[in-house]
């Protein structure tokens, strides 16, 4: 810490401490500026040292009880639930640097910077050995930034019309390019989520998970908040789930674990009828790759959906439990509707026909006699 002899009007030196870039309490390393951290439930920016430590930002140092949380949380790769059994001191260590001043990243040890309070603060949160080793890989996996090279042809504005017809086309190739190398056609394929024909709604929900998957790579946080604007449409009174939650569905389903957080919000969705098969769509595409991040979420309450005998909810609701592996759907029987129905093959882009009794049968099988 660098520090400045003055001479007052006494005659008497004093000594100032000057302002210094933030280092790591734990290594003394010097840190990089707080980012945001692509993670649901970080709310602040943050950022991991190389020695393992793991900081985020109060920038008005009156919210440190939800910048720990963010913290502590990124520590632990978003698991809340092992968040809730760490014993403090033992399980990990947590320092304050106070007085940090995000613009400008330094610290000012007398807290003043010109006359103006410096009230932010930065928590460091160490995790011990044992608890750091068990989330060590999933925490990297989740920052890590690929680089994608975009191809500079494809960086266009495209109309609606256009992209359209890409989709018609089943040219999810070029589409793709087309949403990574101009921001502006990922918002005008969204307006095609309302298409009156479900065909290009769900096609479009397709092509839209695919870009989310290679966009996050290099930009977690418009994922993020890509997720959040089709919740947030879904939910909106004044508007339609039609294609936001299967589109919600195809972005999780893309992006590994590290959105699955947002499945129980797809399920608060079964509440609502109107939403019930948008929701079912989304959850039956998550399951086929995903089947964790629904089984350790509320699904049972899909049981009360099947017990309506609507056809389509049926299908959708034993693909699910089929791939879960689940087998509390068993004792539903005698709801099962006796008849074929159409649903949607993503891999074939088009419709196909089931026969629920077919469906359950292969759902029986999967667990012999018992």
């Amino acid at each position: 810490m660098a520090i400045l002899c003055i001479l007052s009007l006494s005659g008497c030196f004093m000594k100032l401490k000057l302002p210094y870039p933030p280092t790591c309490p734990f290594c003394g390393n010097f840190i990089q500026k707080p980012e945001v951290i692509p993670l649901p439930y970080v709310e602040h920016e943050g950022g991991v040292c190389p020695c393992g430590a793991v900081y985020a930002l109060s920038s008005t140092g009156y919210d440190r009880g939800s910048v720990f949380i963010s913290a502590l949380l990124l520590a632990l790769s978003g698991d809340w639930d092992l968040a809730w059994d760490l014993i403090p001191d033992e399980d990990y260590k947590e320092i304050w640097v106070e007085s940090y001043d995000p613009e400008m990243h330094l610290v000012f040890p007398e807290g003043v910077d010109k006359g103006r309070i410096v009230r932010s603060a930065l928590v460091f949160i160490k995790l011990a050995d044992d608890v750091q080793e068990l989330k060590k890989e999933n925490l990297s996996k989740i920052l890590k930034r690929d680089k994608a090279l975009l191809d500079p042809t494809f960086k266009k504005r495209l109309r609606r019309q256009e992209l359209e017809n890409l989709i018609c086309k089943r040219n999810f190739s070029d589409l793709v390019n087309y949403l990574l190398a101009e921001p502006k056609n990922l918002n005008e394929l969204q307006k095609l989520l309302y298409h009156p024909e479900e065909k290009i709604r769900l096609l479009s929900a397709y092509g839209l998970g695919l870009a989310a998957g290679l966009l996050n790579r290099r930009e977690p946080q418009k994922v993020l908040d890509l997720i959040k604007r089709l919740l947030y449409a879904g939910a909106d009174s004044a508007a339609s789930a039609w294609g936001a939650l299967p589109a919600c569905g195809e972005v999780i389903r893309n992006t590994g674990d590290q959105y699955s957080a947002y499945v129980k919000n797809i399920i608060a969705f079964l509440a609502f009828k109107e939403n019930i098969p948008h929701a079912l769509i989304a959850l039956a595409r998550i399951s086929e790759v995903n089947p964790k991040s629904i089984k350790d979420k509320p699904y049972l309450r899909l049981i009360s959906v099947f017990r309506e005998k609507v056809p389509l909810w049926q299908a959708y609701i034993i693909q699910i439990f089929s791939n879960l592996k689940a087998r509390e759907l068993l004792s539903e029987r005698e709801f099962l509707c006796s008849e074929e129905v159409r649903i949607f093959d993503f891999e074939l882009a088009d419709y196909k026909t089931v026969n629920l009794e077919e469906l359950w049968s292969d759902y029986e099988k999967l667990f012999g006699s018992l």
